[in-house]
């Protein structure tokens, strides 16, 4: 394990951390839940442990795979690489256009009970954007970490990417009413009527596909 590596998985693992969908769950939980405290750590439980799960069984049957078939590291590569840069022009094509957005609503079945496997998943729901997970675990096995030390990678990458989400959770939690009014003003506001076309977001978007297919050349090969 090499600093330059750890650095890395570290960058990946904050930005797997900007998880919107998590981040908005976690709100709704802290305004519609009837006891937010518990609900929205159990939630929390659920979508960390299920995060890691996947990742450590991604992570062992990715590296049964290679052992097998020499070089699939490789392709795995080339495809997120070219995944990620489809999936960006998608959403930048979408921001040149108005769109309805979507409100946000917390299932009634929802409580301190349930939250375990409604966080397990929303997990599952979000793994097609894991690609910075993905490229994790491809990193460890190209870089043939130890067993041992991947998997204690992994956790710390699973509490790196729940560290936003829990600590959005204990602000609302610790100050209460002050700071939900504040979220649910930007909920309504993200989450009602119609966005208009955002011209610079989507020149982010086709930006960022272009760097992902520039390291697709330049440095995967």
């Amino acid at each position: 394990m090499t600093g330059g590596l750890l650095w890395g998985l570290t960058g990946l693992a904050l930005l797997d951390s900007v998880n919107a969908a998590m981040i908005w769950i976690v709100v709704v939980i802290l305004l519609g839940a009837k006891r937010p405290a518990p609900t929205g750590w159990a939630f929390m439980l659920g979508a960390a442990v299920s995060f890691l799960a996947f990742a450590l069984m991604f992570y062992f049957g990715l590296s049964v795979v290679d052992s097998v078939l020499d070089g699939l590291t490789l392709w795995l590569r080339r495809a997120l690489c070219v995944g990620l840069a489809v999936a960006l022009v998608v959403m930048g094509v979408r921001r040149l256009r108005p769109r309805r957005r979507k409100g946000y609503a917390l299932p009634p079945w929802v409580n301190a009970w349930s939250a375990v496997p409604f966080g397990a998943l929303a997990t599952i729901g979000d793994l097609p954007n894991a690609f910075p997970m993905v490229l994790a675990v491809e990193r460890l096995i190209d870089a043939d970490t130890a067993t041992s030390v991947a998997v204690v990678v992994l956790i710390g990458y699973t509490l790196v990417y729940a560290l936003p989400s829990a600590l959005i959770l204990a602000a609302g939690l610790a100050f209460n009413e002050e700071l939900r009014e504040q979220l649910r003003s930007v909920l309504g506001g993200r989450t009602s009527g119609t966005a208009d076309p955002s011209p610079k977001a989507a020149a982010a978007c086709f930006a960022g596909a272009a760097a992902s297919l520039a390291l697709l050349f330049l440095w995967v090969g």
